[in-house]
């Protein structure tokens, strides 16, 4: 047995396994959701439609359906950029998240878990509420298994590694908000805007979240071949059942992202060479 096998299998068996034992319920950061959950429904009816209104002259004609829309895509950005840059910050600063993959607590992950929780609860509320205007089941089935799998982390301190990496998909949601913007503005497809937003918004989506999947899956299978992945029970099931079912989401997303973006190339192509 190399010494490398040794220390890790002393490492998960002590401190590790010990950690596993007194896994309980901690309701801590359960006001910090509702507070999130609080400030974005605020966000959506109050200001996003006053700030609206006030700097985007096309704004009030908007139809009911297009305001709705734009104040919940205004929230969506918002949240991805502040869970996405605590989630960079992370992965640079907090060794203990890397080297502790199943079991850690970190107060500054359960706060960011504790504002993306809150957000998609409040989107999901919106959505319900609002169905038949905007609705989508993709995004909705997306929100609710992401609510999911959160809330053992957020509660549990289990798979915090995974917990934040999944959050660096949220890097590429504001350039997918920029485009509904530019679209509903009735920017020209083919203008450089549209054009520029849509090439970036499919790389950025490819990179952190396709060519980051098998990076992802990698890092689950050193971890399960680990002693203490078979202690961590019912818990290895969810990561792995709510990780597929949003990486078919995502690759679904990602096919129809790559078509527009052909379609619109195409477009251009032609409009210079017609």
């Amino acid at each position: 047995m190399t010494t490398t096998t040794m220390t890790t299998r002393n490492y998960f068996s002590s401190y590790n396994f010990e950690q596993m034992l007194n896994i309980k319920f901690d309701p801590t950061f359960l006001p910090v959701v509702a507070t999130s959950f609080t400030l974005f429904i605020f966000l959506y009816k109050f200001i996003n439609p006053i700030l609206s209104n006030l700097l985007i002259k096309d704004y009030k004609m908007f139809t009911l359906a297009q305001k709705i829309d734009w104040s919940t895509r205004i929230n969506s950005s918002i949240n991805s950029l502040t869970v996405g840059i605590i989630c960079i910050y992370m992965m640079i600063a907090d060794h203990g998240l890397e080297a502790n993959p199943l079991l850690y607590k970190s107060y500054l992950l359960k706060t960011n878990l504790s504002i993306v929780i809150g957000y998609l609860l409040s989107d999901t509320a919106i959505s319900m509420i609002h169905y038949k205007k905007i609705g989508d089941p993709f995004s909705m089935a997306h929100h609710l298994v992401s609510v999911y799998a959160f809330s053992y982390v957020l509660t549990l301190n289990v798979m915090p590694y995974f917990a934040n990496f999944r959050l660096l998909a949220e890097l590429s949601t504001p350039l997918v908000n920029i485009r509904w913007f530019l679209d509903t503005l009735k920017f020209s497809k083919t203008s450089k805007a549209f054009v520029f937003n849509g090439i970036l918004m499919t790389l950025v989506f490819f990179f952190v979240r396709i060519l980051a999947m098998p990076i992802y899956w990698w890092k689950v299978y050193t971890v399960a071949i680990t002693p203490l992945w078979i202690h961590m029970g019912h818990f290895r099931f969810v990561l792995i059942f709510v990780c597929t079912i949003l990486d078919i989401i995502n690759l679904y997303w990602f096919s129809k992202m790559v078509l527009g973006c052909l379609r619109i190339m195409r477009a251009v192509y032609g409009k210079k060479h017609g």
